[in-house]
Parts: structure tokens; C-alpha cells; sequence
């Protein structure tokens, strides 16, 4: 194939005709139909079929025309690469994060940033677990977020992981009629597990978690489970149940909503990742710099917002969400 055969391929995926495609390159209607007979000859296949006046991908069309996705998006990130370099700007910095942290404290870390080096471009995406190692391995993230052990064992094959912080599991539940319905620390022990929302198993904290309720002998078959703690969140909300999430997704709660630490403590670290033996850039580090800043002054927030209740109740030894839990 060649690259004026993929163009043409494109533009019909996206117009859904001949006519159509011709009027998104300026070309004649002709020329296109030309183009993709050539390309489907040397192909030895069809890509499309008419259906009802539409072209339509056949199968084997469907599978190239994925392929063919990948080749525009690298393509536009050539284009965004060529201006950058024409207004002067000194770098672009592209960055994944687990949602928990999309909403707090990456764009907290944002604007540090940003103070510091206005001339940084950032791209800043929300992804899973699973998919964000997938992408920094794909090189189409510089830098990612994530969650891991805390004890700084987090070992992702062909990632390099460092500890930027340590974070801190809290209980969510919906406030109680009563206004003396406690709002100190909670065991594990005390949870209902009938009412507890569960965590996924793909993500880390979802299996730590899971770890520690069994040794407590919390044994929940949770009738809901998410991926994402935002939801479990707004399921407490919504008076579905109760979670424990992590501390940043729990800093501003729906009205409603009551944040209690847990006793003892279940702390998890903050991670970057970056691709093995590609060191991260100058830039990076100076993100990664301005990400535990905003770290600990969300955690400064909730110790704060939580400190009458902390006062009113003595607190145990410290119990980490370590790779041993799991």
C-alpha cells in the first residue's frame, strides 16, 4: 500500500462515500474511485461494500481500517510536533493518570506547573491501570500516575516505577439521620459487608483491599463493583451503599456523604511510571515534583477537614496496603 492509498481509505471511512471523500480532499470523484480500485487490487480484497447508497467496510476492510486509525494518529501528533516547534515552545509533555487522580490532584500539579514553565505544552488523559501501562508502552504517553504498594516494591514489566508519596484508604458512607451518628475512625470490623460496594480486581488498590478484608474476616460478595472510585463515590451518594476509596477521590464529597478514616490506617503510594531505560526528561521530573506537592496538599485538606473527629478518638498502630496484603 501506499500512503495516497491510505489517505483515500481514510476519507471514505469518515464520509461514507465516494462524493463524500472526494469533497474532503479536493478531488475529483473519479480520481477517488481510481485510488481505491488500485488499492483494492493490490490488496486482494475488498475494503468496502455498497450498502443502501453507503460504502460500508467489509471484514478485512474493518481489520485494515484499524490500522490505518493508528497511521493518522501518529500522524497528528507529527502535526502537533511541527507546531510546537514553529511557535517556539520548548517541549511537550504527554501525561496518563488513573482517574482517582484526574480529577484533584493532577490539575492541582497542572497549575504549579504551568507557573513554572508556561512554555511546557501538557496532554493530560485519564486511563485504567491495565490500559495506561499498555499506552506508555505504546509511546503515547511520556509519563503516567498510578497506584501501587507502599512500600516501593511496584514492578510493572518494561516499566520503570518510582514512589513520588504515600496516600491513605477512607470509609464513604451516606450521613445518619442521627447527627451523633459517629464520624471518627472506622474498623474494618464495623463495615457492613452486605453494604459494601466492591473494587475491581484490576486495579491495585481493589486487590489489596480485598487482602486485608480477609484477614479481618470481612468477607463482602459485593452486589455492585466498579473500576473507577468516582463512582463508587456517587453510588454512596446515591444510597446504594458504602466504599472505601482512596483519600483524593474522597476530598470533596457529594453533600450527604460521610469521610472517616479507617483504624488502622491502610496507606497506598503514588507511583510514576516511565518506559524502561528511557530516563525521564528534565520536564518530568519537574511535573513529577509539582504531582507531590499537590499530593500532600490534598492530604493536608482532608487531615485537616478530619481532624475534630481524629482528636475525639485515639488512633492504633499503622497498618500499610503493601504487595504482602494482596
Amino acid at each position: 500500500m501506499r500512503l495516497r492509498h491510505v489517505e483515500i481509505l481514510h476519507a471514505i471511512r469518515q464520509a461514507g462515500s465516494i462524493s463524500g471523500a472526494a469533497e474532503l480532499l479536493s478531488i475529483t470523484q473519479p480520481a477517488v474511485s481510481k485510488i481505491l480500485k488500485h488499492a483494492e487490487q493490490q490488496l486482494g480484497f475488498a475494503v468496502f461494500r455498497r450498502i443502501r447508497g453507503q460504502l460500508r467496510p467489509t471484514d478485512q476492510g474493518e481489520a485494515l481500517l484499524g490500522e490505518v486509525e493508528k497511521v493518522y494518529e501518529v500522524l497528528d501528533r507529527t502535526h502537533r510536533a511541527a507546531h510546537f516547534i514553529r511557535q517556539g515552545l520548548d517541549t511537550h509533555l504527554r501525561v496518563v493518570c488513573l482517574p482517582s487522580l484526574g480529577i484533584g490532584v493532577i490539575p492541582a500539579a497542572v497549575r504549579l506547573f504551568r507557573a513554572r514553565q508556561p512554555r511546557t505544552t501538557l496532554e493530560i488523559a485519564c486511563r485504567h491501570t491495565h490500559e495506561m501501562n499498555g499506552a506508555l508502552l505504546a509511546r503515547e504517553f511520556d509519563l503516567g500516575i498510578g497506584f501501587g504498594p507502599v512500600d516501593g516494591t511496584e514492578r510493572v514489566p518494561g516499566i520503570d516505577c518510582s514512589l513520588l508519596t504515600t496516600g491513605e484508604m477512607v470509609f464513604i458512607d451516606r450521613a445518619a439521620p442521627d447527627a451523633a451518628d459517629g464520624r471518627g475512625a472506622i474498623q474494618l470490623a464495623e463495615i457492613d459487608p452486605e453494604r459494601l460496594i466492591g473494587l475491581n480486581s484490576s486495579h491495585y488498590l481493589g486487590v489489596a483491599l480485598r487482602g486485608v478484608l480477609d484477614r479481618e474476616g470481612v468477607a463482602p460478595f459485593p452486589a455492585i463493583q466498579v473500576q473507577t472510585y468516582y463512582v463508587a463515590l456517587a453510588l454512596v451518594a446515591a444510597g446504594t451503599g458504602c466504599a472505601v476509596i482512596d483519600e483524593f477521590t474522597a476530598l470533596a464529597p457529594p453533600a450527604g456523604v460521610v469521610v472517616r478514616p479507617i483504624d488502622p490506617a491502610l496507606r497506598f503510594g503514588v507511583y510514576a511510571y516511565t518506559r524502561a531505560q528511557q530516563p525521564a526528561s528534565k520536564r518530568a521530573v519537574e511535573f513529577l515534583e509539582c504531582v507531590r506537592a499537590a499530593c500532600a496538599e490534598e492530604s493536608s485538606v482532608r487531615a485537616r477537614a478530619a481532624r475534630p473527629a481524629a482528636e475525639a478518638q485515639p488512633r492504633t498502630a499503622s497498618r500499610a496496603l503493601t504487595s504482602g496484603s494482596i
